[in-house]
């Protein structure tokens, strides 16, 4: 309700006067309404994922997916080999944080480790709905089952150990929120390890994933194929995992009307901007070297598909990132970072589903189980972010004006 202006509305101070007060109760309200029909949403898509996932479970992968021995890998196997690099920001911005003890990266790093948890959580859901015998998931726990030979044992050691981690690295929050002082006193002085840790699993982890596809030379498409692949994965998940974090960061304290200093943000893309330099010359360069550069424009929709991730995902961050102007500005780094994952995005559905030559006649296509437990465990990951955004330590506590929303600098 609306109270005429200067009388005092329920709980203390004076209603705003005439068309203002009515307009500023107005939008108020309409974004509450906005963000409850938001968290209805989230929270429906989430539970038909977990529905779907359940039935998953019970009846299997034939019944469920698409795949087949033409096929073994789909959609949720791209979503895994995206959303690990998407979350290796966590192990950067805490490694700058912790290890190199730059205090002004304190306010950004909650958000994107939060992030980076949350990312890993939902590969470890795919990957359990990716496995045929998904109750002896346990196994990589059990040493005399160990193949340390295999890349794939490399993967799964590396996921399930820096989960653990990330959950450590997320845990002064969730304590600070129950006030458990002490166990929180006993966690503070091994960040400095766990982000140690971090690094070393991470690491290992991303050049694990392109290795992966070393072992598949004539299978997957020369443009993609190269020696260098495990560097190649490496690199990307640096600036990709970077652009999360100017992504993460930039969006909640927008979204939550906290002040951030835009300099951080300055200073990542401007990093960003050199790793993606390095990898353009890797990839460019390898081709050349392997005297394949010329299948860039002969090899139909395959040319089209490599062309759209240089070009989308490295070319054009790379100019906005490299231009002051576009770093200065909160809008300019968003959009830089869009593009360098939706670059990631590209690579990550080229090299593990259509740049590898399937059967002729053979074709694959998400089966709508799969889409829906997809969807599902994104919305759910969005859901719990926001929630725990809201419900623990993990923003700065002093908020903006509404007339002063942005996160700092230009717009």
């Amino acid at each position: 309700m609306v109270y005429p202006a200067g009388e005092e509305a329920p709980g203390g101070g004076s209603c705003p006067s005439g068309r203002e007060g009515g307009r500023a109760v107005t939008t108020v309200e309409g974004k509450r309404r906005a963000l409850s029909v938001g968290y209805f949403v989230l929270g429906a898509l989430a539970a038909a994922g977990v529905v779907m996932g359940v039935v998953r479970l019970v009846s299997g992968l034939g019944t469920t997916t698409n795949l087949s021995d033409a096929y073994p890998w789909g959609l949720w196997i791209v979503y895994d080999v995206f959303f690990i690099p998407f979350s290796a920001g966590a192990f950067m911005i805490s490694a700058v944080t912790h290890i190199y003890d730059r205090e002004e990266y304190h306010s950004i790093a909650r958000p994107v480790v939060l992030a980076g948890f949350a990312g890993y959580v939902f590969v470890v859901l795919i990957l359990l709905m990716d496995l045929g015998r998904w109750h002896k998931f346990y196994n990589i726990l059990i040493p005399w089952y160990w193949n340390l030979h295999s890349f794939m044992f490399e993967v799964s050691m590396c996921i399930t150990l820096y989960t653990g981690i990330l959950i450590m690295e997320v845990a002064p929050a969730i304590l600070e929120r129950l006030n458990w002082q002490r166990l929180l006193r006993m966690i503070r002085p091994l960040t400095v390890v766990i982000a140690g840790a971090g690094i070393v699993l991470s690491s290992l982890h991303q050049s694990s994933l392109g290795s992966l596809f070393l072992l598949m030379p004539y299978k997957l498409h020369p443009l993609w194929w190269t020696p260098l692949l495990p560097l190649q994965f490496f690199t990307s998940a640096a600036f990709s995992g970077l652009a999360m974090a100017i992504f993460v960061a930039a969006l909640s304290f927008r979204a939550f009307r906290r002040p951030l200093q835009i300099g951080l943000l300055t200073d990542i893309a401007r990093i960003i901007s050199i790793i993606l330099g390095i990898y353009l010359v890797l990839k460019v360069g390898d081709l050349i070297l392997a005297g394949e550069i010329g299948l860039i424009f002969s090899e139909g929709w395959l040319s089209l598909l490599f062309l759209e991730e240089i070009v989308i995902g490295v070319v054009v961050p790379l100019v906005l990132f490299s231009t002051r102007r576009v770093r200065e500005s909160s809008t300019g780094l968003i959009w830089g970072a869009s593009c360098v994952l939706a670059g990631l995005a590209l690579n990550r559905l080229s090299v593990p589903l259509l740049a590898l030559r399937a059967p002729t006649g053979v074709f694959y296509f998400p089966h709508w189980a799969e889409l829906i437990v997809s969807i599902g465990a994104v919305a759910g990951g969005v859901l719990a972010f926001i929630l725990a955004v809201r419900f623990l330590p993990v923003l700065p506590e002093h908020r903006l004006e509404a007339s002063h929303a942005g996160v700092g600098g230009r717009e």
